[in-house]
């Protein structure tokens, strides 16, 4: 649920930022809001003094007494401003707690009996400080405590809003073209996920239209081919053993024989290929992969005694897979083909079967440019051809490497000085 993690914290990140910069806002307007408060009092405060002193002419006050909020310096005229107010922070040392804490004062300049004064008056602010270090700590809490809330039920409703999709991609994935069957998709109430549905039931059915045009068409073109060329050859076969054909006439009859031949060869092995690409084979087989190798190497024997070809199989193991019988046996021919095919006289094969691993080398030749590594990015292409082996169709290794990718195997090459080896390794 990658989708609904990434999408809760960007949400989540956006709630806090927005929160982040309310919280500032707050505190700014509270505190500005506070130290308004404060000076209000102040201002009132001196007032209300300043109309008591006048009203009290003969009412004794000192110019510093420590039990007043209020303290009296006498001044010269010419240091005296008249209308002046001003309010700072201020320490102020508290003996009962040892410490200094925050007050507000007012300094402000007065005439008194026609003596000339700065008043400076202090309020305590600290528990508005308090109040908004308080303030800030709830809402720090209540950030939290509102972050995990979104989180967690932006989760909770994200599933619920998104189980129908990832139950689509689930049963997209293990479809297959050649089930002939439309995926079942759950319906939803959510218009954009059944449109969406809909849209991939229209879509699966014409890919599914299409890929049985498809098949049919190569099933059929093969089928209509293999007849005129078994036409072809069984005429061919008849003129040749003519007796009034010259010795060149019969050389290009058996050519076009020969060719014939390849053809038909040919047919088979692309329909073959396509029917591995169309996955038409089941893979629910127990192979028996040594028994194989057995096997296989009957067909070998001829090209075995008259090249000198040194054999060896190497088994540590009985290796059995899961996959078809028909296929794998294919795979392992090809491989062995290919070894024999191009392999030098007194050359030599290895067939090394391990826990989970074939492995088949061979030696090559060593004239100029034929012992050289193989080009990995084309040895697998259909029609590609290294060698000028005339016997090579360049379609073995590509057949071998279809039905180890379809079979959910790894076929790969590599070079050890003067051999070839291509390792299948079953998963």
């Amino acid at each position: 649920m990658k989708l609904l993690s990434y999408t809760s914290r960007i949400q989540l990140r956006y709630f806090m930022i927005l929160f982040g910069i309310f919280s500032i806002l707050f505190y700014v307007v509270l505190n500005w809001n506070v130290l308004r408060n404060v000076d209000e009092v102040l201002h009132n405060r001196k007032i209300n003094l300043l109309a008591y002193l006048e009203a009290n002419p003969d009412a004794p006050f000192q110019g510093d007494n420590p039990l007043d909020d209020f303290t009296f310096y006498a001044i010269n005229i010419a240091t005296f401003q008249k209308g002046k107010e001003t309010y700072t922070d201020t320490l102020v040392y508290e003996p009962v707690d040892d410490e200094l804490d925050e007050y507000r004062k007012l300094t402000t300049f007065v005439e008194i009996h026609n003596q000339h004064y700065r008043l400076e008056i202090i309020a305590p602010h600290l528990e508005a400080a308090e109040m908004i270090g308080t303030i800030a700590f709830f809402l720090g809490i209540l950030l939290i405590g509102l972050s995990l809330s979104f989180y967690l039920s932006q989760r909770i409703i994200s599933r619920i809003i998104w189980k129908p999709f990832y139950d689509m991609l689930e049963k997209l994935r293990g479809f297959r073209l050649d089930k002939q069957r439309l995926p079942e998709l759950s319906s939803s109430g959510i218009d954009e996920f059944q449109m969406l549905n809909e849209s991939i039931n229209e879509l699966v059915l014409k890919n599914m239209e299409v890929f049985d045009s498809q098949k049919q068409f190569i099933e059929n073109a093969s089928h209509e081919m293999q007849t005129p060329l078994a036409v072809i050859q069984s005429r061919l076969e008849a003129l040749i053993g003519r007796a009034e054909l010259t010795q060149e006439q019969a050389e290009i009859v058996e050519g076009l024989i020969s060719s014939t031949q390849r053809l038909k060869k040919l047919n088979k092995t692309l329909l073959l290929l396509s029917k591995i690409e169309n996955r038409q084979f089941l893979l629910t087989d127990q192979v028996d992969v040594n028994q194989i190798i057995r096997q296989s190497m009957e067909y070998y024997e001829e090209q075995k005694s008259t090249l000198h070809i040194s054999v060896t199989i190497e088994t540590e193991a009985q290796l059995t897979v899961q996959g078809n019988i028909m296929l794998t046996e294919i795979l392992i021919q090809n491989l062995l083909k290919n070894a024999f095919l191009h392999n030098t006289e007194n050359g030599i094969l290895t067939i090394y079967v391990g826990e989970k691993q074939l492995a088949i080398s061979n030696s090559v030749h060593k004239k100029a440019g034929e012992g050289a590594m193989l080009d990995k990015e084309k040895l697998f292409n259909r029609f590609y051809k290294q060698s000028g082996n005339p016997d090579s169709w360049g379609l073995g290794l590509s057949i071998a490497k279809k039905i180890a990718d379809t079979s959910g195997w790894e076929l790969c090459y590599r070079s050890d000085e003067a051999l070839h080896i291509f390792e299948v390794n079953f998963q």
